[in-house]
């Protein structure tokens, strides 16, 4: 219901607020060269950095700012996103200058993934400096070369979820618990993902409910605030319920425990008690009772939540017994 309603704010939000004023122009992609070289001729990356940022939003088909800007963030040490800004436009991927920046990167992404080992030390510096991409570019290649190894996939899903990236840190995470159940941090990254998951929601209806609320009448605010509830409950709750009990069996079909236990939490937290019950029927015709509490035991993230939930599948086991 809050994504419903935040959208619905946002998009009222969008329509009545003024167009905002950004930063101060470059009067030509020629000053932003002069400019950007200067730094770059002294040595100070770091000021050219946000320079060739905000020239290369401004002019980007610009090859030389392009060129300026990859040279300057591979000084920084961060060639992930220098490897962004030479490939995100064909002509300037193209140009001569931009294949030798382009062959460096490729040599130095090859050497930091020789062994997994220099892989993860790489990929932490990166994020702890900052460089996310840099870290995304160096994750991505060294678990092309060891796919089962869980210490890359956790490094790689903390990575995205510092860049709120939350929904492809998840799928690194789980990736990571694939490969060993045991995987605590992972398990514990998962829980944060849910808790930032959950705080941004609530963090954006607020934004946006004050930002109308300057725009518009509050009754007009109040008036749609009631009609996204109305509507969320009477037509997407169905759904979203509907496609949580499909993707709740289909994680049983494929042996997906950790997907699983996780609808399981969720409903248990929703007071959905009543698809809750049904998946656990479900588990219970796919499984016996002892190997269904097993994979609760195995894989409820939430210790809090297993004792409910393992005393919920023992009523349905009884009940199904009884033949109710």
């Amino acid at each position: 219901m809050r994504t419903a309603l935040s959208l619905i704010v946002i998009m009222l939000a969008l329509l009545t607020a003024a167009t905002g004023s950004g930063a101060e122009a470059f009067r030509s992609a020629n000053e932003a060269v002069i400019k950007a070289q200067s730094l770059i001729d002294s040595e100070a990356f770091r000021d050219a950095e946000p320079l060739l940022e905000q020239a290369t939003g401004q002019f980007p088909d610009n090859q030389m700012l392009a060129i300026l800007y990859a040279r300057t963030l591979v000084n920084l040490e961060n060639i992930g996103l220098a490897r962004k800004v030479l490939t995100r436009n064909s002509a300037i991927a193209s140009a001569p200058e931009s294949k030798k920046l382009l062959t460096f990167i490729d040599d130095q992404l090859e050497k930091f993934t020789r062994s997994r080992k220099m892989a993860i030390i790489v990929l932490q510096k990166a994020t702890d400096a900052g460089n996310y991409d840099t870290s995304v570019a160096v994750a991505e290649k060294a678990i092309a070369k060891f796919p089962n190894d869980e210490t890359l996939y956790t490094a790689y899903g903390r990575t995205l979820l510092e860049t709120f990236k939350l929904e492809e840190a998840e799928q690194a995470l789980r990736q990571a618990l694939k490969i060993n159940p045991k995987n605590v941090e992972a398990r514990k990254l998962i829980e944060e993902i849910r808790a930032t998951a959950d705080a941004q929601t609530s963090v954006e209806v607020a934004e946006w409910i004050s930002i109308a609320k300057d725009k518009v009448n509050d009754f007009v605010v109040t008036f749609l605030a009631l009609f996204a509830a109305f509507v969320t409950n009477s037509l997407v709750s169905p759904i979203a319920l509907r496609y949580k009990l499909n993707r709740a069996r289909k994680a049983v079909e494929e042996g997906n425990y950790d997907d699983f236990t996780d609808l399981l939490e969720g409903m248990l937290d929703e007071e959905n008690f009543a698809p809750l019950r049904a998946n656990f029927r479900f588990l219970l015709r796919a499984k016996s009772y002892e190997e269904a509490r097993d994979i609760l035991n195995k894989y409820v993230n939430t210790l809090e939540r297993l004792p409910t939930l393992l005393r919920i599948l023992e009523r349905e086991h009884e009940k199904m017994l009884a033949g109710e």
